[in-house]
């Protein structure tokens, strides 16, 4: 819930637009958040009358007490309206004062729920141009764009909504819609909500809509089973012999991925010039993450710089200076389902499945510290990476199961709770 700032009151002459008698309009600015609106006090006064530091007409003639009667008066009901208002609503804005003082049943220019996304979307769209934001974030934006007419069509036969009317019960509503009618799982679904309170929140912090109706809607997500290869699978992924080449490009490109944590988009873009030596004499690739912007600088495994000397030549990679012949990522995922098969490994990878490989198998369970591998995969907070840290203990705690049934078989717990005679 926000807090506002309390009102500021401020009394002020417009002596840009004194009249013919000597006289300036009085005008009343209120602040709360550091946001404005003013409005007229409806009286007039003679600047040598005025005191701007008091807010109020000198001296104690019958005009000067009559202005300062009606000041009174207007900054004590101001203060009503904004403390009523405080009373129904989690955030006051200045406006939202000077619309209850002016007795405005109907907010000026009201917005609605898609007016709102366009203008999120526009201004996102032109951070993206300007290199500032992924793409893939405005396309996801649009997709929720997309989905909330669907919803609005099929829950209220509308085609908009205004801001004001949406309520708690909009999320539930829309979650129910997206799972139930849409097929999504529950983390796609909350992807979209996620968005939608951002867009009703950028329309509150620019007053609107008096609140966030749906702030307080809880986006649960739950951890997905993430397939991952053990150390007997990348070894046999590495050294099975493809009997085709595009599958063996596709193998190898998988394990690059599985070997420096980069994601599809990301290995798909690099380059030779992202491959330096560094500061402690080794080759690492240094590239900011596609997704996030953060700085992803990864010192290079021997397998990976061998998939990289394996590739430097070939017509793809020289063509578009890429270090990897990489297909699209459909293509790619599909290739993968043909290589498992090969091999006979009983698991559904992805291009995703190699990233996690790399924060579990690769490194985590080799004893290289979550703060590390935070940096590795380039996340903005080790909050993000500590999912992996979950994976290694369930791997810990299946194969100290195995272990004790094997112990089991070996050594009968009778015979261990034996003593000696």
């Amino acid at each position: 819930m926000k807090v506002n700032e309390k009102l500021s009151i401020l009394l002020m002459l417009e002596k840009a637009r004194t009249t013919k008698d000597g006289k300036s309009p009085i005008t009343v600015r209120l602040t709360v958040d550091g946001k404005r609106a003013e409005l007229s006090l409806g009286q007039k006064i003679n600047a040598n009358m005025w005191s701007q530091d008091a807010g109020m007409a000198r001296g104690s003639s019958q005009e000067a007490r009559l202005i300062n009667t009606v000041i009174d008066r207007v900054k004590g009901k101001l203060r009503q309206h904004y403390d009523l208002l405080s009373s129904r609503y989690d955030y006051v804005s200045a406006a939202m004062v000077k619309e209850a003082f002016q007795g405005k049943t109907k907010r000026q220019n009201e917005k609605t729920l898609l007016q709102a996304f366009d203008f999120v979307i526009e201004r996102m769209g032109k951070k993206v141009e300007k290199g500032l934001r992924a793409r893939p974030t405005l396309v996801k934006l649009k997709g929720t764009r997309d989905k909330v007419c669907s919803f609005l069509k099929k829950e209220y036969n509308v085609a908009d909504m205004a801001l004001e009317k949406i309520t708690y019960s909009f999320a539930e509503d829309f979650t129910d819609f997206l799972m139930l009618e849409q097929g999504l799982e529950n983390n796609s679904a909350m992807k979209h909500i996620k968005n939608t309170k951002h867009v009703i929140k950028t329309a509150l912090e620019r007053d609107w809509v008096r609140k966030n109706a749906i702030t307080g809607y809880k986006c649960s997500y739950i951890d997905p089973d993430r397939d991952i290869l053990n150390d007997d699978e990348l070894v046999l992924l590495y050294s099975k012999k493809m009997p085709i080449k595009r599958l063996e490009e596709i193998r190898d490109a998988y394990l690059f991925m599985c070997f420096t944590g980069f994601a599809y988009k990301d290995a798909s873009m690099l380059a030779p010039e992202h491959v330096t030596t560094f500061f402690d004499g080794e080759e690492w690739i240094v590239k900011n993450r596609e997704k996030t912007w953060c700085r992803e600088n990864v010192p290079l495994l021997p397998v990976a710089k061998e998939i990289i000397k394996k590739y430097e030549n070939h017509p793809s990679c020289v063509a578009n200076n890429t270090l990897l012949p990489l297909k699209s990522n459909q293509k790619f995922n599909a290739y993968l389902k043909e290589i498992v098969d090969i091999c006979g490994i009983n698991k559904n990878l992805t291009t995703h499945t190699a990233r996690h490989t790399f924060a579990t198998t690769v490194t985590l369970a080799n004893g290289v510290p979550l703060e590390t591998v935070s940096a590795l995969l380039g996340h903005k907070s080790i909050r993000t990476t500590q999912i992996y840290a979950k994976i290694v203990a369930q791997k810990v705690s299946s194969d100290m199961k195995l272990l004790k049934a094997r112990l089991s078989i070996k050594m009968p717990v009778s015979m261990l709770g034996s003593k000696s005679a």
